[in-house]
């Protein structure tokens, strides 16, 4: 029932972050050069600009994001390993009562 109401929602964000970047980058024209310490990269729109470094910003976050991920899944996967190890330690224990 809910399925229907996410799919909705995320067109309708994909729909309006849509129009909102193409009013954005008919809006902002101005031809702007971007000096990045010694290197000089070409004149380009600001919108141009804005949504290249919004891309990378995004494609770095989603690149330490995922390690941080990985990194928490192994040790969760170390973990239940550790623990399914002890389970079966403690059944062969003999019981004391």
């Amino acid at each position: 029932m809910l399925g229907w109401l996410r799919a909705a929602l995320a067109f309708s964000l994909l729909v309006a972050s849509v129009f909102i970047g193409a009013v954005f980058a008919t809006q902002n024209t101005s031809v702007v050069p971007l000096s990045l310490f010694v290197i000089t990269l070409p004149e380009q729109t600001m919108a141009v600009w804005l949504l290249l470094f919004l891309i990378a910003g995004l494609a770095t976050g989603s690149l330490i994001s995922s390690g941080i991920v990985l990194r928490q899944r192994a040790g969760l996967a170390a973990l239940r390993r550790e623990n399914t190890r002890l389970k079966q330690r403690m059944e062969r224990a003999p019981s004391n009562g």
